[in-house]
Order: structure tokens, then sequence, then C-alpha cells
């Protein structure tokens, strides 16, 4: 699970279920559910990550964070999932230890759907929580 509290806002990916995939591991899929709440806004929405995703989005943050602590410029990173309910735009800003996450949140498949898009600020100290929460994901029976 992954759960980061920055100032109001609270956001959370939480996985409820494994398809596991016959031919390879990497192609399994983890349904998850995605919580992200502020004092105006709260949705609630299902989606699914492939494993083979979510291993290059743990890679990208493992990457950024590693930048992050040496302070050494990285050119960021995006992720839009394969079901195109999330993504995610993802730089380093100010004096190279901070990263800003942009959020792009779709619940639903129609091009009617709501779209919810937030910018959020992470230092180095959520990234090994993150981290472990991507691990969990990866890893979750």
């Amino acid at each position: 699970m992954i759960d980061i509290a920055v100032g109001t806002l609270k956001f959370q990916l939480s996985p409820y279920e494994r398809e596991s995939s016959q031919e390879e591991l990497s192609e399994d899929w983890i349904k998850t559910f995605v919580e992200y709440e502020l004092p105006e806004l709260s949705i609630q929405y299902s989606t699914a990550f492939s494993i083979s995703e979510l291993i290059d989005l743990k890679s990208e943050f493992h990457s950024l964070y590693e930048s992050l602590i040496t302070q050494k410029p990285h050119p960021g990173f995006y992720f839009d999932s394969v079901e195109r309910h999330f993504s995610l735009q993802v730089k380093q800003v100010g004096h190279l230890d901070v990263a800003e996450v942009n959020i792009m949140m779709k619940p639903e498949d129609s091009a009617d759907s709501v779209k919810i898009t937030d910018t959020f600020y992470l230092d180095q100290s959520y990234f090994p929580a993150l981290l472990s929460g991507l691990d969990e994901m990866i890893n979750w029976e």
C-alpha cells in the first residue's frame, strides 16, 4: 500500500486482488483502490496496474530518489497506466532536493469521465515508504 499525506492532501493506493497470468509473473495485474482526499474534494475508485508497469514505476522512483539524495539533476519521468485511469509526471524542482508530482486521475473509461488533476511536492523523506509500498504491490498475493 502507498499512503502519502502532504499537508491536507491524503493519497492512497491499496491493492486488493491479484489477477494471475498463466504465462509470466510480469503479466499479472494488481487491482487497486485509489483514494485522493483534500478538504474540498474526495475521490475513490478502482483500477488495475500490471506488474511490469509497477516494476518500471518503482525503478523510475528509485532513480529519482538517488538524485534527490545526491542533489544531482534527474530528467524526471512520466507514468501513464495501461488502463489510462492514472498518470504521474514527476520532476525535480528547487535546489534538486524536492520532487514535483503532477497527478491525473480518471475514474471511468468514457470521454465524459471526470478528470482530476493536482500537483504536490515530496522531499526525499517520502521515498523509502513509497518504494516499500510499490514493493508490497508488486509482491501482493
